[in-house]
């Protein structure tokens, strides 16, 4: 208990740092940007043909290889200063202990994809507002534009498919999206903290910007197969169909593959972490 209090000191402290760096606002800024101008032309078409639109934009949006690429590069950018060895790191790991500050930074990571994604949630509703239908159903417009291509006089660029519509309801479809994507951007920021600190350079960034960049590959039907290990593939529903079934690509396999995953980051950060601490901390006290 008190090494998870600790922890929690480390992520406290990290968030403080937030106020300081102008990197994470012009992340959400941009994506935020990115979103509006895409639901735009979706709500102009809800408009123009007098139908209120329900607040399921979400499930698509991270459905659209597109909005998929921007949302996870941004998730990528958020995590690209890691492992958040700021003036104070030797403070802190005297105070808190080598494990409190590496739980700290897992948790940070943990924490922040969630505000990250919920950001997106919310930023998915906001171009509605005014013209939103409450009912608990996809409704006409997402139905329409699905099943038709209506939304292209509007130049509505996002994708939205017949499969996603007909095979879940919007409320699950909706929060198990947000689970998934909570869990890809969680993965690329561990799996960035993990390579910046055993590489001592940007090499985890530049790692989760592959995996983020193979989804756009995988998409232009390049190696099928890898849909089974890519992060950014397996968190979005339309994965889950067509061709990808004979890969026994199911989403029971996509949720073993982030707990699995997830568990194993951790396990390797805390591992080279402590390991590494201990060296700067046996150099610090030969120094003093």
């Amino acid at each position: 208990m008190k090494t998870f209090l600790k922890s929690i000191r480390v992520t406290s402290n990290q968030f403080n740092h937030l106020i300081t760096t102008k990197r994470i606002p012009v992340i959400f800024i941009l994506v935020a940007l990115f979103i509006i101008e895409n639901m735009q032309p979706i709500n102009a078409f809800s408009l123009a043909v007098d139908i209120p639109t329900t607040p399921f934009a979400f499930a698509h949006i991270v459905n659209d290889y597109r909005c998929r690429l921007i949302i996870l590069a941004g998730g990528v950018f958020l995590f690209s200063d890691a492992p958040f060895e700021k003036c104070n790191y030797m403070y802190f790991i005297s105070r808190t202990g080598k494990l409190s500050w590496v739980l700290g930074q897992l948790l940070y990571i943990l924490t922040l994809s969630l505000v990250y994604v919920l950001f997106v949630l919310i930023i998915s509703i906001v171009p509605f507002i005014g013209n939103i239908d409450n009912a608990s159903v996809w409704g006409k417009i997402w139905g329409t534009l699905a099943k038709t291509d209506a939304g292209s006089q509007f130049n509505v660029q996002l994708i939205v498919t017949e499969y996603l519509i007909k095979t879940y309801s919007p409320i699950s479809a909706t929060m198990i999206s947000l689970v998934l994507e909570w869990a890809c951007v969680t993965w690329l920021g561990f799996l960035t903290l993990l390579f910046n600190k055993l590489t001592k350079s940007a090499a985890g960034t530049m790692l989760s910007g592959f995996f983020v960049l193979l989804d756009i590959c995988i998409a232009n039907d390049w190696m099928p197969w890898a849909n089974r290990f890519s992060p950014a593939t397996l968190a979005h529903l339309n994965a889950y169909a067509g061709y990808n079934l004979a890969y026994n690509i199911t989403i029971k396999y996509g949720v073993y593959f982030f707990i699995f995953g997830l568990f194993v980051l951790c396990i390797l950060n805390i591992t080279i972490q402590c390991k590494s601490m201990m060296r700067i901390i046996r150099k610090f006290r030969e120094d003093v």
